[in-house]
């Protein structure tokens, strides 16, 4: 009986990780300012929070996406209320690339509850690791299609209404106002499509669709200079793609546009202004 329901707890974790969207998360913990005894509680958590990205299924529709996160969970320090102990945390969650997101702090009761993700339930640390998740996924999906990811970046707001509203509100208002801004910022999320569609046409051979997709990056980083004086998720993004989208312009022999991109991500200007010598 045991073995039987061993397996079906294997075959369970089995599809949920071929169905999964993250498929490594990697999770590290900056604990220094935390007693020897305070470590030791928090062993399986680390465990805990790598099986909650990697165990569920967090869209049924897009399963192959096979996302890389990484977090790094900074402890401030912990609380103990009887038997009940809180720790207050800064985190940092990424996919390595074009995605950065600092949380600047956030509080957590530590139990032997599962940590699993619910949309609808309330709990510090599952809510807040459920925010972030779909935050990610919501910028993935905008990759795919045009404001792709509009229902994850609602269920990130909808988790953050809640929990604003919770006995542990820490940083909730803060992330309201974060969803606010990516959701807002119409310029920034057609710019991941028309960013990574170009590159799709690139590879592929479709110069002329390449080239209005390139046409695209530029209006819509027009877009969001005319609305931001700065946005820092656009220059995260920016910082990893400027380069590439550069290069291709210059094999394109885009002068115009590389132009435009000297004073659209003046950041990089000596990389364009580069690219241009060489048509």
């Amino acid at each position: 009986m045991i073995e039987k329901l061993n397996r079906k707890i294997l075959i369970i974790a089995f599809i949920s990780l071929l169905n999964a969207q993250f498929g490594n998360a990697s999770i590290s913990f900056d604990d220094r300012m935390l007693k020897s005894d305070e470590r030791s509680s928090l062993f399986q958590l680390e465990t805990d929070i790598k099986r909650f990205y990697e165990y569920t299924i967090w869209n049924e529709e897009y399963s192959d996406l096979e996302m890389n996160l990484n977090i790094q969970i900074i402890f401030e320090g912990n609380t103990n209320q009887g038997s009940t102990q809180t720790y207050a945390i800064q985190s940092l969650f990424s996919n390595g690339k074009d995605l950065h997101f600092f949380d600047k702090g956030s509080q957590f009761l530590l139990n032997q509850n599962s940590l699993y993700y619910d949309s609808v339930y309330f709990d510090p640390l599952a809510s807040l690791l459920g925010f972030y998740g779909n935050i990610m996924l919501g910028a993935e999906l905008d990759t795919w299609s045009l404001l792709g990811g509009t229902s994850h970046y609602e269920q990130a707001r909808a988790i953050a209404i809640r929990a604003n509203a919770s006995n542990f509100p820490r940083g909730w208002e803060q992330r309201l106002v974060l969803i606010e801004l990516l959701t807002t910022n119409n310029g920034l999320r057609k710019l991941r499509y028309s960013t990574y569609l170009s590159y799709e046409l690139f590879e592929n051979g479709k110069i002329d669709a390449c080239s209005q997709a390139l046409n695209e990056v530029v209006k819509n980083l027009d877009e969001i200079f005319k609305n931001y004086s700065q946005e820092n998720y656009t220059t995260i993004f920016m910082k990893f793609h400027g380069g590439k989208i550069g290069e291709i312009m210059k094999k394109l022999g885009q002068k115009d546009l590389l132009k435009k991109m000297t004073y659209l991500d003046a950041q990089r200007k000596d990389i364009y202004e580069g690219y241009l010598s060489e048509i």
